[in-house]
């Protein structure tokens, strides 16, 4: 009985970290809807043109904290971009100007929401 009470303390110590220093995402953004919980920092997702463009589409709901969206061209220019303050935001970018490789890359300021994101090629 000690040991189990032990390792609950220590996996709600561990989530309380993660929580405090990383924030708890549960879905794969650019997959599924995605839950997230006091999440910090940057990701990047990279996708081949071939020539019909790039299309990201989506929505977010956001209880605190912003999401900033940035779509990359093969150039390293911006393109498009977008942010999700507080309350609930439709994403909208597309480019088919180049081909190549884009880059959509999603900034975290203490984001407390949910992501949808469907990205075409």
């Amino acid at each position: 009985m000690r040991f189990l009470v032990a390792l609950l303390l220590l996996l709600a110590t561990t989530i309380g970290l993660i929580y405090h220093y990383g924030g708890i995402k549960l879905g794969l953004v650019t997959v599924n809807n995605t839950r997230m919980w006091n999440v910090t920092g940057e990701t990047s997702y990279s996708y081949l043109n071939g020539s019909a463009g790039v299309d990201v589409e989506g929505e977010c709901t956001s209880r605190s904290g912003t999401v900033i969206l940035r779509l990359i061209s093969p150039e390293g220019e911006q393109v498009g971009g977008q942010q999700c303050p507080k309350g609930h935001w439709r994403i909208r970018m597309a480019n088919k100007d180049k081909i190549g490789v884009y880059q959509l890359k999603i900034t975290y300021l203490d984001y407390f929401g949910t992501l949808d994101i469907k990205v075409q090629r």
